[in-house]
């Protein structure tokens, strides 16, 4: 039980204390003796003063007596606990005090220290608590430079820590939309919630089945994708463990414009067929009725046979850009993809849509380049689209559903 004063000292230097003794003797000897370890000691001569002055400051030891007048110290230390769960108290209290231990143990107190007092054992009484807090003192200020420095790093970061939420970074919690990490713990603890159910992708009800999955997973399906303002994002997830202390760091790197370019069209640059049912998969989770609307250019392969394959590419060019154009004029952020040849699929973020609808219908083919350098040709066409405004059933599975959109598209020309 032997106390090294020189770190006795080092440990206690950047340590306040709060002194409650009503004993106006005990309080002055005690007070003199902390004062040589530690720089700065307020006293109080009872409960109530005492809390007074825990509520004007902060300090990081309270040392108190029980038995006090205006307020007894178990009083204060419950009403202190409220103010802040995690504060240090050493109770001091005499051998007939025994009978408030449980009271005490109960309320939150872990150190003790009998009166009179032993002078080498109440030494190392403070010795083993300004150690303490000087190491979670250490602890934390490593812990808020690892905060700055991962917050500068664009990849979402979140550290689990026996399964439940430990650190985040700013990347992560813009993924999810969160002011702070205290929002998420609140609001979503189990982060897997976030992330859609979507095939090759994992989503998780719980932290643990988020962590077993990817490590069950192939490392190729550690993906996972959310819905934000009608707009699909996907993030690649790597994941190291820690043994030591049952941590596991996860990283979230947004992969969306890699996935787009996968599975976009070579010539209109929309997204293709399979994105399109991707979008649908994740949708029909939120929706029991899904609200598309399917257009085609008519006579396409009559303009193909007559003008050829590559100029009729040209035209679905002309015409996904003045698709394009009218989405971001009415519903901005509104899907569209290319379901294939001559098959275009839009996909409102919302139900009022007359206005958008109304504007698609009226697009004037005949006013394309794409004609205007035909003129001259012997072949005549009437250039126009077919429109159609279509109800899916998203209690049917993918299968059926693409199914019945394309004897939608056959019905439509």
């Amino acid at each position: 039980m032997d106390v090294n004063i020189v770190k006795l000292k080092k440990y206690a230097q950047n340590c306040s204390v709060l002194y409650v003794e009503d004993d106006e003797l005990i309080r002055t000897q005690t007070a003199s003796f902390l004062n040589r370890f530690f720089p700065n000691v307020v006293q109080a001569e009872d409960g109530q003063i005492g809390l007074e002055n825990y509520k004007e400051k902060k300090f990081d030891i309270v040392i108190t007596d029980i038995n006090m007048p205006n307020l007894n110290g178990i009083d204060m230390i419950k009403a202190i606990k409220k103010v802040n769960q995690e504060q240090i108290i050493l109770v001091t209290s005499a051998h007939n005090d025994s009978k408030y231990l449980v009271e005490l143990i109960n309320a939150g107190v872990m150190h003790f220290a009998l009166k009179p007092f032993d002078n080498k054992q109440f030494l190392y009484t403070l010795y083993k608590i300004a150690k303490e807090l000087n190491f979670s003192k250490e602890k934390e200020s490593l812990r808020k430079k690892f905060q700055l420095i991962i917050n500068q790093v664009k990849v979402g970061i979140a550290v689990l820590k026996d399964n439940k939420i430990d650190i985040v970074n700013k990347a992560f919690l813009n993924i999810g939309d969160f002011d702070s990490v205290e929002t998420l713990k609140l609001e979503m603890p189990n982060i897997g919630i976030l992330f859609e159910k979507a095939s090759h992708c994992i989503s998780a009800t719980t932290n643990g089945e988020l962590i077993e999955e990817l490590e069950k997973t192939k490392k190729e399906d550690h993906k996972v994708r959310i819905i934000k303002d009608s707009n699909t994002y996907e993030y690649q997830i790597e994941i190291t463990k820690t043994e030591e202390d049952n941590s596991c760091i996860l990283t979230f790197t947004d992969i969306t414009a890699i996935h787009n370019s996968l599975n976009s069209d070579e010539h209109t640059k929309l997204p293709s067929k399979k994105f399109v049912i991707e979008k649908i998969e994740l949708l029909k989770q939120l929706k029991s009725e899904l609200n598309v609307i399917i257009l085609s250019i008519n006579h396409y392969e009559s303009i193909t046979q007559w003008y050829g394959k590559n100029k009729a590419k040209n035209l679905e060019i002309i015409f996904s850009e003045t698709l394009k154009h009218i989405i971001a004029k009415y519903l901005p952020d509104t899907f569209i993809g290319y379901f294939g040849e001559n098959k275009f699929v839009i996909i409102p973020n919302e139900d009022n849509i007359e206005s958008f609808y109304k504007a698609l219908k009226n697009i004037n083919i005949s006013s394309f380049e794409f004609f205007k350098n035909h003129d001259n040709s012997e072949i005549k066409f009437n250039p126009s689209i077919s429109i159609k405004n279509e109800k899916l059933n998203t209690n049917k599975n993918l299968i059926e559903i693409e199914v019945d959109l394309i004897n939608a598209f056959d019905l439509l020309n």
